[in-house]
Order: structure tokens, then C-alpha cells, then sequence
């Protein structure tokens, strides 16, 4: 049960953190806006990046977004300490 458990936490995050990452793709290539693959893919990851929009929004001159990869590096950091309260 308890190994179980961890992979569960494993898969749910690598799920969200492969997805911000195919968002970052789509978005750097043209796949074309608009498509069914990339509408789920903004409706899926929307919610994550979304307050590190606001929060990086209060910080004015900066061109480029960085709220996906503040995010993966947030994600990372939850999931580590996720894993660590499930070994105690």
C-alpha cells in the first residue's frame, strides 16, 4: 500500500509537469492555436500557471513568461516534500 501510494504522487505530478512542458512546446513551435490538443492542454495546466502569472504580473519589464518554469520548479519541490511525509 505505502509503495503504491508514492507512485500515485509520482504519476499525478510527472502528469502535470510533462504537460506545462508540452504547453511550453506548443507554444515556442506553431501547432496552431485554437487545435483540440492544445485547448486542453491550456485548459489543463491554466490552473497551475495561473498564480504564478499574477504573482510574476507585479513584476513589471519582464518579456518573457517564466510562470511555466517557476511553476515546474514549484511542482518539483511539492512533490519532494509530498514523498518525504509519506516515508515517515
Amino acid at each position: 500500500m505505502f509503495y503504491t501510494l508514492n507512485e500515485i504522487v509520482v504519476i499525478i505530478f510527472k502528469t502535470v509537469e510533462v504537460m506545462i512542458l508540452l504547453r511550453i512546446l506548443t507554444s515556442w513551435i506553431s501547432i496552431g492555436r485554437g487545435t483540440l490538443f492544445t485547448n486542453f492542454l491550456r485548459d489543463f495546466t491554466d490552473p497551475v500557471l495561473k498564480p504564478f502569472r499574477v504573482a510574476l504580473h507585479l513584476a513589471p519589464g519582464m518579456g518573457l513568461d517564466l510562470s511555466p518554469i517557476i511553476a515546474l520548479f514549484i511542482l518539483y519541490q511539492i512533490e519532494m516534500l509530498v514523498l518525504n511525509l509519506l516515508r515517515l
